[in-house]
């Protein structure tokens, strides 16, 4: 199965954080279930939600939400058709820590060949949890600016619009490259990461100003890898306008 007795990724710092399945603490499974709530119940009314998780440097954790919220997104939506994209064309990690899951359909190209032109059609790959597909980024781009703000991206973001109920899409970050911010116009808002013990308020609210900045929508953050002792509580809880979320 699927994420079944995943055990951390203790070669990366930013992989570390394990992957939610059977077996993951429960005060981890309901942090995310709080945050799919939060989700559930933001107001937009299209009928396919798209929300780009970004932050303000690497190594904040955007990835590890990313995917996690898909899957719990997928678990607790009865019906619900959820998409996950690695929008990330420099530095690309979904692949990479879901390798072991899909071995070489990671390698048969995503993202960014579909943006070029490559292939026809976007390879995005069913998973072993019900209504659950990942469009990975493909081979690193020299030019993701480019591809993000093509045609392409509008008809493939149309395209999936009509197919799925959710589209997450994970991006680099904000205060390194303009490509998370070239999607505003383009889905409903954000949701920020940022890493306890490693995450600069500075930066943070830099992001946000970023992102605010050319008219995109900042739903709330997501800290993660709090420890429960030196906080009040099992659970850190971060707002931003009114929004917040758990992690």
């Amino acid at each position: 199965m699927l994420f079944k007795k995943t055990k951390a990724h203790s070669n990366d710092k930013i992989d570390e954080l394990r992957l939610i399945d059977d077996d993951t603490p429960f005060a981890i499974n309901e942090a995310f279930r709080a945050l799919y709530t939060k989700v559930l119940y933001l107001p937009i009314e299209d009928k396919c939600r798209k929300i780009a998780l970004t932050s303000a440097f690497s190594g904040e954790g955007k990835t590890y939400i990313s995917i996690n919220l898909a899957i719990t997104l997928a678990k607790n939506s009865e019906n619900k058709k959820i998409l996950l994209i690695d929008a990330d064309m420099r530095k690309p990690r979904v692949a990479r820590i879901l390798s072991k899951y899909f071995g070489d359909k990671a390698e048969e190209g995503g993202l960014s060949e579909y943006l070029a032109g490559i292939h026809d059609e976007p390879n995005i790959i069913s998973t072993d949890i019900p209504n659950f597909s990942i469009l990975f980024s493909g081979k690193e781009s020299a030019n993701p600016i480019g591809l993000i703000n093509s045609k392409k991206m509008d008809e493939l973001l149309n395209k999936c619009s009509e197919q799925y109920d959710y589209i997450i899409l994970d991006t680099p970050p904000v205060t390194v490259v303009s490509d998370a911010v070239l999607l505003a116009d383009r889905i409903n808002g954000y949701i920020m990461a940022a890493r306890a013990d490693y995450s600069n308020i500075n930066s943070l609210s830099d992001a946000v100003s970023i992102v605010q900045n050319v008219g995109g929508e900042v739903f709330g953050v997501v800290l993660s890898s709090v420890n429960p002792k030196n906080a009040r509580g099992s659970y850190t809880y971060k707002t931003y306008k009114n929004s917040g979320y758990y992690s």
